[in-house]
């Protein structure tokens, strides 16, 4: 009885294992030869869809929901396809997806990600090819596709879709398994290259993939067309709104180069609103190079919008990259993603967001966030959370409404929030930008720092809880620069290092490194305050706005910011400025014009250090320009320590001998510690005046043209 038993079970399990993905066929009337109306398996469909030579309308392959089919060999499509009439493979019915499983170990010794390799279903030149709901999977390493598309170099597929598919392979120690790869047509085992593509008939185009989990696989999808640039692959869809695709433990198994999405040689690849997580759906982090989305050789117009990428990179000195594009395209547009929290050991570069390149159209980084807490664990390296030193000789780069926020970083880390470094023709535009909370090492700290492009203008972001261990800047203007410079509406407060050291402008809200050669930089309506630096030494460690710029005839233009520092430090000498500026003898060079400014500096000075409202680093006023007025200093309570202006030979505890010294310049300005309602930078209230107690900040401007409005509009 117990012989019979195990006999019935294991009939079960045999008839289980073998089951077959039952389908029906409508549109069969149309082909030539005419195809059944069912047939038991998938792989028996396909056979005889091979042996049509005409398609004079669309032809469905229905296949039964719940129904599970082995296959020992791929399932490879050689009908050449029809643009006119589709060819579909959907699920029938209510249920699990039909899945076609391949089970032995494949017969190519692939070793080059993308090289010629075995797959669960391959399809050849076929055009309109369309799958809905079909799972594939396997169960050795071995085969290194689950979808592939294949060609020649006068036939690709075009029109095509796979949608709605779970692709579940085994990675296992292979660097070569992909889930869904769009080949050029390789016979080489060694070499992804492929083949030469000589038509527009040999360019894969028009795909669409969407809906689709991706699993257990080295690279999620891979898309290679030919380098013959004037028939690059081109529409590339990858995940649309309400059919993102997920794509999870991926990497981790090879110590090598890995990617959730990888184009090379295409045109226009869109990748948008998927889940990319290689540690994910049981993976683990990678050992070597990340990518999330990676455009390798690409032009036309390249998006990647509303994604959600995790990425955990265990590997000691490879770079992570969310979103990576070198390539000068029409068009750039990387918005909405959520970069969410990760751990990051390697010492080498990571990037949220790689755009460093001359695109001469709009690049658009806007509304990209960054959700719980990146943890960079490298004793060393940098991190951008978005990154371009590209050189375009024109265009306009928007980058606005990011919230790059709770990043962690340790040693000698390097960290910038927006780094655009570009060319002398660009324009950038950096606005709404949110920046917080970012705890770093001993490296130096950047909120904004902008350098070389023609027009820049940064207004109205927030950048505020920036501590670690090293210089710290909340914007940061460097060199180049010749039609305009606006820096107004911005709010930059707690700032903080724990440095013991002397470096000059350790802490700086606003630095001013070079100016623009047509027109004055002009510098207006911010709010800073609270910045510290509790055990540095310099005797000038602080500075809310630091003009170091010594660039020939520039003018710098300093209109109603409110800087308020309340700062003091347990080091020998420190000293801090509520603005700084370089002294020239040469009028025209770094010519700084200041006007209804509020200055106040509480802070306390130790050693041979002194605070300062207004500090110049000579004697000279040359280039302290006569139409500076309407200031309000504030340098504490007057002492040998507490001054309102100094220049290192001179300093001046009162307004009256600064006012003489300086004559006619800021004849109208005041002194005095004015109301604010609050110096807590989390508050709207923060360096607004209390109208409820008189002050000689009220009424004490005077009209500037051009600024109609304050911080608050």
């Amino acid at each position: 009885m117990r012989k019979l038993y195990f006999l019935l079970i294991l009939a079960l399990l045999s008839t289980f294992s073998y089951a077959q993905i039952t389908v029906t066929v409508t549109g069969n009337t149309n082909t030539t030869p005419n195809m059944l109306a069912a047939y038991p398996s998938l792989a028996a469909a396909i056979t005889d869809l091979n042996t049509v030579t005409t398609l004079s309308g669309p032809v469905t392959f229905n296949l039964v929901a719940g129904t599970s089919e082995s296959v020992t060999s791929q399932l490879t499509i050689t009908l050449a396809g029809d643009l006119a009439n589709a060819i579909t493979f959907m699920k029938s019915g209510v249920g699990a997806n039909p899945v076609v499983t391949r089970t032995d170990a494949g017969t190519n010794a692939t070793s080059s990600l993308g090289g010629l390799g075995d797959a669960v279903i391959r399809i050849d030149g076929t055009d309109n090819i369309h799958f809905n709901g079909l799972d594939v999977s396997a169960s050795q390493q071995g085969i290194e596709y689950g979808y592939l598309t294949s060609k020649t170099a006068t036939n690709a597929c075009q029109n095509i879709s796979i949608k709605n598919a779970v692709i579940t392979m085994t990675k296992g120690s292979s660097a070569y398994v992909i889930g869904i790869y769009i080949g050029n047509g390789t016979t080489s085992v060694s070499s992804a290259t492929g083949v030469t593509v000589s038509a527009n008939s040999g360019r894969t185009e028009n795909v669409t993939i969407t809906g689709n989990t991706i699993q257990n696989v080295h690279a999620g999808i891979y898309c290679r067309g030919s380098s013959a640039s004037t028939f690059y692959d081109q529409n590339f869809t990858i995940g649309q709104v309400g059919q993102g695709n997920t794509i999870q433990n991926f990497g981790g198994g090879s110590v090598s180069t890995t990617y959730g999405v990888y184009f090379i040689y295409t045109n226009n690849a869109n990748v948008a609103y998927n889940t990319i997580d290689n540690a994910g759906g049981g993976g683990s982090p990678h050992g070597s190079s990340l990518y999330g989305v990676f455009y390798s050789t690409v032009s036309g117009d390249v998006v990647g919008n509303n994604n959600s990428l995790t990425l955990n990179n265990s590997s000691a000195s490879s770079s992570t990259y969310g979103l990576y594009n070198g390539n000068t395209v029409s068009t750039e547009s990387f918005s909405n993603n959520t970069f969410n929290a990760a751990t990051i050991s390697s010492t080498a570069t990571a990037y949220l967001i790689y755009a460093s390149n001359s695109t001469v159209g709009t690049k658009i980084i806007n509304n990209n966030s960054t959700s719980g807490t990146i943890n960079r664990t490298g004793a060393s390296g940098t991190f951008y959370c978005y990154y371009n030193n590209g050189s375009p000789g024109s265009g306009t780069e928007v980058v606005s409404g990011n919230n790059f926020s709770n990043i962690s970083l340790t040693g000698t880390s390097t960290f910038y929030g927006i780094n655009s470094t570009t060319a002398s023709g660009h324009t950038q535009q950096v606005n709404n930008n949110t920046i917080s909370n970012i705890t770093g090492g001993s490296g130096t700290m950047y909120g904004v720092n902008l350098t070389i492009a023609n027009t820049r203008n940064v207004y109205q972001n927030l950048i505020y809880n920036l501590s670690g261990a090293g210089t710290v800047y909340g914007i940061s203007n460097g060199s180049g620069g010749a039609s305009a410079l606006n820096i107004y509406k911005n709010k930059v407060y707690d700032l903080s290092s724990s440095s013991t050291g002397t470096t000059a402008g350790l802490i700086t809200g606003i630095l001013v490194s070079s100016g623009t050669t047509n027109s004055a930089a002009k510098i207006y309506n911010n709010l800073i305050g609270n910045l510290t630096a509790s055990t540095a030494g310099g005797t000038d460690a602080i500075r809310g706005i630091g003009i170091t710029s010594t660039v020939a005839n520039t003018s710098i233009e300093l209109y109603y910011n409110s800087i308020y520092i309340a700062a003091s430090s347990s080091g020998t000498n420190f000293g801090a400025s509520g603005v700084y500026h370089t002294a020239s003898a040469t009028a025209t060079t770094a010519n700084l014009i200041m006007r209804n400014n509020i200055i106040v500096n509480n802070s306390s000075a130790s050693g041979a250090a002194v605070i300062a409202a207004f500090r110049r680093s000579l004697v000279a006023l040359d280039n302290y320009d006569i139409a500076s007025n309407n200031n309000l200093f504030f340098g504490g309570t007057p002492s040998a320590t507490n001054l309102v202006f100094t220049d290192g030979t001179n300093d001046y505890q009162t307004l009256a001998p600064y006012k003489a010294a300086v004559a006619p310049k800021d004849n109208s300005s005041v002194r005095e510690n004015p109301p604010f309602l609050s110096t807590n930078g989390s508050l709207a209230t923060f360096l607004h005046l209390n109208t409820g107690i008189a002050t000689q900040a009220e009424s004490g401007g005077s009209s500037i043209v051009g600024i109609t409005d304050d911080f608050d509009g």
